[in-house]
């Protein structure tokens, strides 16, 4: 990955992470690769995801725990005539953030840490409330029969792709057409671009 394109912030990785409602995380088994999308959230130095005790992934991290997992944070589409005078299709882009973690998978068995991923889990799934604490005896017999998965970060890194590495006209042309188009994903956009420009100086 080019320095330009490095996400240095630890906070704007965890920016990333909380913002997201979900990631793939990535498995093998015997040179077989298998992803899946899931709901997660992170605490501290790990992520916590739910699931079924039986099927593929179960079979899979009975053999082998180690995991990849990404998450991307989509801005705006970037059409190729937004920074090309020359009707090239080659500028034609997406901008985004991105996180991409490895690390090893373990079964969470202990109670507490259970009930307390799962409530930050609905916390950010559901942060309006509307529902009971988990720390409620109401939970006892889910929480137990619940499935719960522990990826310890080992390394992680990001991504950003905001057209920081291109030139102020080619740059300025493209937040013109943003602003023009005028989407509230474009406007969102335009102001990340402007932060992350800065960012490169």
């Amino acid at each position: 990955m080019k320095s330009i394109f490095k996400m240095q912030d630890r906070e704007d990785m965890e920016a990333v992470l909380s913002a997201a409602s979900y990631g793939t995380l990535a498995l093998c088994l015997d040179n077989k690769p298998y992803s899946l999308p899931i709901n997660f959230v992170k605490l501290e130095d790990a992520i916590y995801f739910h699931g079924a005790k039986v099927g593929r992934k179960m079979r899979i991290l009975q053999e082998n725990r180690h995991a990849a997992f990404s998450v991307v944070e989509p801005f705006s589409l970037i059409a190729s005539y937004f920074s090309s005078k020359e009707a090239l299709a080659c500028p034609a882009t997406h901008f985004f953030r991105s996180i991409m973690i490895e690390g090893e998978i373990a079964m969470v068995e202990e109670y507490e840490e259970k009930a307390k991923a799962l409530e930050a889990l609905m916390q950010k799934l559901q942060p309006e409330g509307g529902y009971k604490s988990l720390s409620d005896k109401a939970y006892q017999k889910s929480i137990t029969a619940t499935a719960l998965f522990k990826l310890s970060i080992q390394e992680i890194s990001g991504k950003v792709k905001l057209g920081q590495h291109l030139d102020k006209a080619r740059f300025e042309m493209i937040i013109t057409h943003l602003k023009i188009r005028g989407t509230p994903e474009d406007i969102e956009t335009v102001k990340m671009m402007q932060r992350s420009y800065h960012d490169s100086l």
